[in-house]
């Protein structure tokens, strides 16, 4: 039983360092999100989206800072995202089409989008901000219109 398992990790040591092996493509594609025509994804750092089949795909961030968390709005028109520009991770959203990010949230602590309200006129997120009882995760929600998240 030694022996076989011994030969089936030289094996696949093998097959690893030869290069055949089945996967195609990149592997660094992180934080799949989908919409009814589109997918948005994170590669290198960058915010991307392509067709709902993977074809076609655009870079929509290229900054050095790195974005994350994809999320489509109810209609999937637009993205939201949590990205460091500014040394601080804050709420953004853009077009699938592409443009300048819309900036939500510019509080010092990390502000993560969780959805959407079920009308796309907000972001809802979690932010660890102090309250009464200390510093903990709280919901909040940005709306598209501008103000203070609520």
């Amino acid at each position: 039983m030694k022996n076989v398992i011994l030969g089936s990790l030289l094996w696949m040591l093998a097959m690893l360092a030869s290069g055949q092996t089945s996967a195609q493509g990149t592997l660094l594609l992180r934080q799949p999100a989908l919409s009814a025509e589109h997918l948005a994804f994170v590669y290198a750092g960058d915010l991307w989206v392509a067709g709902r089949d993977g074809n076609t795909p655009r870079r929509l961030t290229s900054h050095a800072a790195e974005e994350n968390t994809p999320i489509f709005s109810p209609d999937g028109s637009k993205i939201a995202y949590a990205a460091s520009y500014d040394d601080n991770t804050d709420v953004y959203v853009i077009s699938v089409d592409g443009g300048q990010p819309q900036r939500l949230t510019w509080h010092p602590a990390a502000d993560v989008p969780l959805g959407w309200t079920l009308d796309g006129s907000a972001v809802a997120l979690v932010s660890n901000r102090e309250t009464d009882q200390g510093r903990s995760g709280q919901l909040y929600h940005a709306a598209l219109a501008g103000g203070l998240p609520q």
